[in-house]
């Protein structure tokens, strides 16, 4: 158990590790990622971040849109998309527990990257890398012992997260329909530390325990698009996620006065669950230039019965909707994109509950984007709002932030051979 405990943690180890090689700098105290596997990231970092990240019922030839995995099928026949995004974020935070020494956070990371291709007239594929879940918290209090009035300082610090490593795959069936699979790796560690102090100073006991997590997961989704008449078009999505269970390995290192006692030790092997998600959403886009969109998520939480003391997560529906305005030029008789703006936002009824009180957030988004060259495509969107309560002694976070994808296309080598 042992050495299968330490192969699977490097693994773990190398794959979280790589996406930190991209990353310039993070300072976020996010307090609720304490919870569970941290905070779940299901924001989109592409064309529809400007749209509240509504777009499960929209694709493009030209960018990388996979909030659904059909939508790779859009993409122009033997044309390839690299695309990395990032995102920052300047937060406020109030509440009981906030003093000026935690009240503001900023942070500035890498979020993804993914490379696809459209490789023939029916087959599309991706893969690349995201972030899944973040943890980076960092709280003090005070602990009594047990049948005495003596008491220690406490701090408790936690970093780490998940990683997603994905391979999606679509197939048009048709003019109208196609169909779509992600295949992910989730795999990470979340660090959490505990370091008792005495009033005097002379005894300090710190505890850091160490969960290893990974599996694998799959997505699946559908699309369906249909001409209404000259001017509308219409298109449905919908995702499936089955549950997933996540397996963790733990490990434990305790250290007095900074000598250790207990050394990186196997604990046990434990669990945690994603639920069965929901997803749906229409698009209808008038005369190729202007779009409107909904999306609907649910995510059946609840049945998975995950609660602590003080905490547990509950069902939780995201709703976003937006708006793309397209602006187009002529290019030697053909008409091109030259730029769009976005408005969107989004309400999104958390997972989280904590003392009897949900978590929720709302924030509303703008947009832009188009092409620098023929090659070179980026997207740019801000996005301002509220999650939290200050109910119950809790914490809100008033945040505003942007998001910016660079992607660049071009033409598979051919072999001398002519695609339209």
């Amino acid at each position: 158990m042992q050495s299968f405990f330490s192969w699977k943690r490097s693994c773990c180890l190398i794959m979280s590790n790589m996406i930190c090689l991209f990353l310039f700098s993070q300072n976020t105290n996010s307090p609720y990622s304490v919870y569970g596997i941290g905070d779940i990231d299901n924001n989109s970092y592409n064309r529809t971040s400007g749209m509240g990240g509504t777009g499960l019922a929209i694709k493009s030839s030209v960018f990388l849109i996979d909030n659904n995995p059909a939508a790779l099928t859009g993409l122009s026949r033997s044309f390839y998309v690299a695309t990395i995004a990032a995102t920052g974020k300047s937060s406020s935070f109030s509440g009981e527990p906030i003093n000026s020494s935690n009240s503001n956070s900023k942070d500035f990371w890498i979020k993804r990257f993914m490379l696809a291709v459209k490789i023939n007239k029916f087959w599309a594929s991706g893969f690349g890398f995201n972030q899944f879940s973040n943890v980076n918290y960092n709280f003090n209090g005070t602990k009594f012992i047990e049948g005495s009035t003596n008491s220690y300082s406490v701090a408790y610090q936690g970093d780490g997260g998940l990683n997603e490593y994905h391979w999606t795959n679509a197939i048009a069936l048709g003019k109208h329909f196609s169909l779509g699979l992600k295949s992910s790796f989730i795999s990470g560690s979340i660090n959490q530390n505990e370091t008792l102090n005495e009033a005097d100073a002379l005894t300090s006991i710190s505890t850091q325990q160490q969960d290893y997590i990974s599996h694998f997961r799959i997505q699946g989704g559908l699309l369906y698009e249909i001409a209404l008449n000259k001017s509308w078009d219409l298109s449905i999505g919908g995702k499936y996620s089955p549950k997933t269970r996540l397996s963790a390995e733990r490990a434990l290192t305790v250290k007095e006065n900074n000598v250790v006692v207990v050394n990186n030790r196997y604990i046990k092997s434990d669990r945690f669950y994603l639920p069965v998600t929901y997803a749906a959403g229409i698009a209808m886009k008038r005369n190729k230039k202007t779009t409107y969109a909904v999306d609907y998520t649910y995510e059946d939480w609840s049945s998975l019965g995950i609660k602590e003391q003080g905490w547990q997560l509950i069902n939780s529906n995201r709703i976003s909707a937006g708006a793309e305005f397209s602006s187009y030029k002529n290019d030697h008789g053909y008409l091109v994109e030259k730029n769009f703006f976005q408005i969107g936002a989004f309400i999104n009824n958390s997972y989280l509950q904590v003392r009897n009180t949900p978590i929720n957030e709302w924030g509303v988004t703008v947009g832009t984007g188009g092409s620098m060259r023929n090659s070179f495509l980026y997207t740019f969107s801000l996005e301002g709002g509220v999650r939290g309560t200050t109910q119950q002694n809790l914490i809100k976070e008033t945040f505003i932030g942007f998001k910016l994808s660079l992607s660049y296309r071009d033409f598979l080598f051919s072999k001398g051979k002519k695609y339209d």
